[in-house]
């Protein structure tokens, strides 16, 4: 039998419920991932109060949206948007304390 591998494995979605019971799907940590940090801490900058809670929640929602499609179960989700929170957090940080450095 030959199964037909998809695009590349990250995007890879199986084909029916048959494969997709065959592996467990483990994603990248959203964490780990630089380019989305910094860019959400680079829009985060330049909005303030209700502005930022809004950008918050429509990029968080997509992003779950964009897990679920993948197949992750509610645990994995919940867990993974609470580091890339920390991850936010972390950064602001650090952007804080190097421009107060500077000053």
């Amino acid at each position: 039998m030959v199964y037909d591998t998809g695009a590349a494995f990250t995007i890879y979605k199986p084909r029916s419920a048959e494969l997709a019971c065959m592996a467990d799907l483990i994603p990248f940590p959203l964490s780990s991932r630089a380019s989305l940090v910094r860019s959400m801490v680079d829009d985060l900058e330049c909005v303030n109060g209700s502005a930022a809670n809004e950008f918050w929640r429509r990029r968080v929602a997509a992003i779950i949206a964009d897990m679920r499609e993948s197949g992750l179960d509610a645990d994995a989700i919940r867990n993974e948007i609470l580091s890339l929170q920390d991850a936010v957090q972390d950064e602001l940080r650090r952007r804080c304390v190097g421009a107060q450095n500077r000053a």
